[in-house]
């Protein structure tokens, strides 16, 4: 009697469960204050991202290395970096490496790091309300790792700038993770997107509707994180013409991101909606969660092939990308001698570029209407034309082709006007792809796809340099990442891979009431045993 009294209980309670599990929850409509907070945390976190990683911490590393080496025709003879176009390398672990190079290894050794970090942390942020507080630890360890550079006092401490870096990058791209994953939650968020629900829209117009707020998001996110990257690049020059372009001047302004990094995230955190999620299970480790998870959704390709392709895509686009501004600027660095003030201008040109290109595609989307996948293709083929140029001019004329100052500043525009919109475009259709509940899972693998491959980038860089002493030869590589990246890009289905996605976050919440049935029924017979116990 007892017994069938539990079991009609326990029946009772999973059908409340399933009833729980199939109804969704109402989605709390997205503020205005909530979206610009999430709008400035993103412009002052990618200040060290776009200023202090690729630019002023490579500098600072290449100066102090190139004082620390010997003539590259004359190992006898120590370096003299006071003249114009020296010609020098570098002592390390035994073989003679151009100081620029130096940079390029170090910047694979951060991808790979970076590739590991995320991988150990990023599901645990599905859960609870950890996709904020990760985000404001992770953003209190890039500052301290940018106030850590003040350590390199001379120049043969170089080597500790190769251990901090690949750090700094690990805390950012992580950062980026938990910062992207609120992307999809606020395109289901949008009131739009809800009225069109409640009007009881056909699908298609609800997935338009959808797909067109989530880009004007991810826009003008860009467009304010690019005004925020102007900011700091003001800061950063005038330290370091205060400071006549010092080693210690790049030590500072390094700093200054940092710190304006944590500043701003601890002051909108308040109005920052964590959107907590379903909790993490208590005594769980963080790290094996967070493998499980991601080998679990690595072998769910035959429910999401679509994304699956996407992220093959997206794998060799970024690499190609990335690589195009590493190699562009170790050519105007290293060969059209531009100083330190040269290059925080350009990337504050390239910041103002980016801005002005991401409300300008913005405008166009909207005319056309076009896709995400069209902006896609539509920035990819602007930057094919580049490449091309890039490619082709120096074998009809050795006047042209990234060989004169002037080059180098229409170049840097160029890249700038697309740049923004694409990585927006881009962010945009994996939150189109991705099931829900899973954000900040395949925002880490889009961030592994990106640094996991960009090692590659600056690995073949500093080889093909090594064997041809050009670096514009390198220029093939990413060409040739753009044509293959393209041509898989092309059989992805996006419409397929929403109702993938959606098929699949179902799934997974019946597997999630299956384990939760089991478990609750071990629970109950192991209570009825020792009520039997007691009654005999």
């Amino acid at each position: 009697m007892d017994s069938a009294v539990t079991l009609n209980e326990f029946t009772d309670l999973e059908l409340k469960d399933d009833k729980k599990q199939n109804h969704r929850p109402p989605i709390k409509p997205l503020k205005k204050s909530e979206l610009w907070a999430w709008y400035i945390q993103n412009a002052t976190y990618c200040g060290y991202g776009w200023v202090a990683g690729p630019l002023m911490v490579p500098l600072l590393i290449q100066d102090l290395a190139s004082k620390m080496g010997v003539e590259a025709s004359n190992h006898a003879i120590p370096c003299d970096t006071t003249v114009p176009g020296f010609k020098c390398v570098t002592p390390v672990l035994g073989y003679y490496l151009e100081p620029g190079t130096i940079s390029l290894y170090i910047s694979s050794l951060s991808s790979i790091l970076s590739f590991f970090g995320s991988l150990s942390i990023s599901a645990v942020a599905d859960h609870g309300s950890y996709r904020k507080s990760l985000l404001i630890a992770f953003s209190a360890l890039g500052c301290i790792t940018s106030l850590a550079y003040f350590i390199l006092e001379v120049p043969s401490l170089f080597w500790v700038g190769a251990i901090i870096s690949p750090l700094g990058w690990m805390f950012f791209n992580i950062t980026g993770v938990f910062s992207h994953s609120f992307l999809p939650l606020y395109g289901r968020a949008h009131p739009d997107v809800l009225d069109a629900e409640a009007r009881g829209e056909p699908k298609s117009v609800v997935r338009k509707i959808q797909e067109q707020r989530t880009n004007d998001i991810s826009a003008y996110s860009s467009v304010v994180a690019s005004f925020g990257s102007v900011i700091i690049h003001g800061v950063c020059i005038g330290i370091s013409l205060g400071m006549n372009e010092s080693s210690l001047s790049l030590e500072l302004a390094i700093a200054f991101t940092g710190v304006w990094w944590l500043m701003w995230v601890l002051i909108v955190s308040p109005w920052l909606d964590a959107r907590p999620n379903e909790p993490l299970p208590k005594g769980t480790n963080w790290v094996v969660h967070s493998w499980k998870s991601t080998y679990h959704t690595m072998t769910s390709f035959r429910k999401l092939p679509e994304i699956f392709k996407y992220m093959l895509a997206w794998f060799i686009l970024s690499d190609g990308i990335n690589t195009i501004p590493t190699i562009t600027f170790m050519i105007l660095y290293r060969e059209l001698a531009f100083t330190h003030v040269h290059s925080l201008i350009i990337s504050v040109l390239l910041a103002c570029m980016a801005s002005s290109g991401a409300y300008i595609f913005l405008r166009i989307r909207r005319v056309w209407a076009l896709t995400t996948r069209a902006m896609i293709f539509l920035t990819l083929a602007l930057y094919t034309l580049l490449m091309l140029y890039f490619v082709l001019t120096p074998l009809m004329t050795d006047k042209l082709g990234l060989k004169t100052p002037i080059e180098g500043w229409v170049c840097t525009m160029f890249i700038g006007l697309i740049i923004s919109t694409f990585y927006s475009s881009t962010r945009v259709m994996l939150s189109e792809l991705c099931p829900e509940n899973d954000e900040n899972e395949w925002f880490s693998i889009y961030l592994l796809a990106d640094k996991g491959s960009s090692w590659t980038g600056p690995l073949v860089t500093g080889a093909i340099f090594t064997a041809t002493n050009d670096y514009r030869n390198a220029f093939w590589f990413p060409l040739a990442l753009i044509v293959i990246g393209v041509i898989i890009l092309l059989k992805v289905d996006v419409d397929v891979g929403k109702d993938q996605a959606r098929l699949f976050a179902e799934d997974k919440k019946k597997e999630n009431l299956l384990k939760l049935s089991q478990h609750k029924g071990q629970q109950t017979s192991s209570t009825d045993t020792v009520f039997e116990g007691k009654s005999a």
